[in-house]
């Protein structure tokens, strides 16, 4: 499972360090090189879009039942750092992601 397969949750879990919430896990192992970047974009984009719906359609609580009243979180894990858009993009869709109740980041994978 990946950023590449945009109708999939790549997992989920309820972290340990606050088990009130309910986290779902993007898994971007692209990189950001001039000449993909916009592509990569265009697939994060979708799968965040799947992630939201998956949300907000109710379906993350049939799916998990554990997930029924715990605010999400969106986790992007990243195998390399964020070009100066795809900082932007993840910037403004923290900010878009937090109108809604839903938090959102990116994280580098390390290693």
């Amino acid at each position: 499972m990946s950023i590449a397969e945009a109708g999939v949750i790549d997992m989920w879990g309820i972290p340990d360090w606050d088990r009130s919430k309910i986290e779902l896990v993007i898994s971007d192992h692209l990189g950001w090189e001039p000449e993909e970047e916009m592509e990569h974009l265009l697939m994060l984009q979708e799968k965040i879009n799947a992630y939201i719906s998956f949300i907000e359609s109710g379906e993350i609580n049939t799916a998990i039942p554990s997930a029924a009243g715990k605010p999400p979180i969106i986790r992007v894990v990243g195998k390399y750092a964020l070009s100066k858009q795809a900082e932007a993009f993840i910037d403004r869709v923290t900010e878009v992601l937090s109108d809604a109740d839903i938090e959102f980041e990116f994280v580098l994978r390390q290693g």
